[in-house]
């Protein structure tokens, strides 16, 4: 379990990531791998002494705020909307509940820290950049498509099934990440990708579908 120390200096980290613009960008200031970048947010990894001082010399503030968050150097300042930063959208934090109409739900596994190039999210995508979550996945029942920790970027405007795909929907109050398939009187197929867990079919309306997956970003 994260320490409230980890857990402090993965918020700097993510604020240096919005200021910063891109993921890739950083990691090539840092040294590192976009995924180096990825494990350090998600607490699946820590930074070497190296890449810690490569880090603070890549946002202008000293390694002992952003090791501690103490010293003279604050924080950079947080954008004050998740809109356009240079061109790039930042993905939100809350969820909507299609079921209960314009209600907020917080959940620990959306993870609001990266910022993906408009152009590029409608160029690959065709999505609104204001209709994206980033969702953390929990356990191997995906695995090896999606390990434990990845990160799912989520189409929310895709509240309805449509067709065959990978899907984030809240099943007996846990946000969950699966394969759905439609059978041919009506009902969906849950499917794990790992082998250990099998099929389970469900009626549409036991599920309340968030969006679907279109981009999944971690693995090593």
């Amino acid at each position: 379990m994260s320490t409230d120390l980890e857990t402090a200096f993965r918020q700097r980290l993510r604020l240096i990531m919005q200021q910063f613009g891109s993921v890739a960008d950083l990691a090539k200031a840092v040294g590192v791998s976009d995924n180096a970048i990825y494990k350090w947010v998600s607490g699946r990894g820590q930074p070497g002494m190296a890449s810690l001082v490569s880090l603070a010399r890549a946002e202008g503030v000293s390694v002992e705020w952003l090791a501690t968050g103490e010293g003279a150097t604050k924080a950079p300042s947080e954008p004050s909307n998740s809109q356009d930063l240079f061109g790039f959208g930042a993905t939100r934090r809350e969820l909507l509940l299609p079921a209960e109409g314009a209600t907020s739900v917080h959940c620990a596994q959306v993870v609001d820290v990266l910022r993906f190039q408009s152009d590029w999210l409608q160029r690959q995508f065709r999505v609104n950049e204001n209709d994206l979550a980033l969702i953390e996945v929990r356990g191997d029942s995906m695995a090896p498509t999606i390990d434990a920790g990845d990160l799912c970027l989520v189409n929310l405007a895709d509240t309805r099934f449509i067709h065959d795909g990978v899907y984030a929907f809240w099943s007996e109050g846990e946000l969950v990440v699966k394969r759905l398939q439609r059978e041919a009187n009506g009902t969906l197929m849950m499917l794990s990708d790992n082998p250990a867990y099998r099929p389970l079919r469900v009626r549409p309306e036991e599920l309340t579908i968030i969006g679907r997956v279109i981009w999944v970003g971690g693995k090593p």
